[in-house]
């Protein structure tokens, strides 16, 4: 390596500890590993946090896998793949299209609704530790950033 390389290799590891990419890593982290305990203690013990993404995108009346895909912003082929673990486990189901034959309709059955029931109010203690944690203001506060921060990707 030249010495310039080194050099910025160097000043790249001094600013690793404050990072941004560091610290929503680390915080998302500690959320995903305090929800999935929570859900389990709850029954969920095969539920995967990471099929919440299906889930949370599915309309009250149903929503189509490719609809589904694109709100959660991932390939059709991984939202199928996730649709056909969520019906394994009862938390979701199909019906026909109304209009299109090709399509079908997924829907949060009454199980579903249940975890989701559940998932919320893991998500209400998870916050109301993290307000414990860093205070109301900062609480609210971190929110509004947050909330404008995912406003501005959307618009890009």
């Amino acid at each position: 390596m030249s010495s310039t390389t080194d050099a910025r290799y160097e000043a790249s590891l001094a600013l690793r500890p404050n990072s941004l990419a560091r610290y929503l890593s680390l915080i998302k982290k500690d959320a995903d590993s305090r929800l999935t305990d929570k859900l389990q203690e709850r029954g969920y013990v095969n539920f995967r946090l990471s099929d919440m993404v299906l889930l949370v995108n599915i309309d009250p009346y149903g929503t189509i896998n490719n609809e589904l895909a694109k709100k959660a912003r991932i390939s059709k082929q991984a939202m199928s793949k996730i649709v056909k673990s969520l019906i394994a486990e009862g938390f979701i189901g199909t019906r026909k299209h109304d209009t299109d034959n090709r399509a079908s309709i997924i829907f949060i059955t009454e199980k579903g609704k249940e975890l989701m029931i559940n998932a919320s109010e893991a998500v209400e203690e998870l916050t109301a530790f993290y307000t414990a944690v860093i205070g109301q203001d900062d609480m609210q506060q971190l929110k509004q950033i947050l909330g404008r921060l995912l406003e501005g990707l959307e618009n890009l």
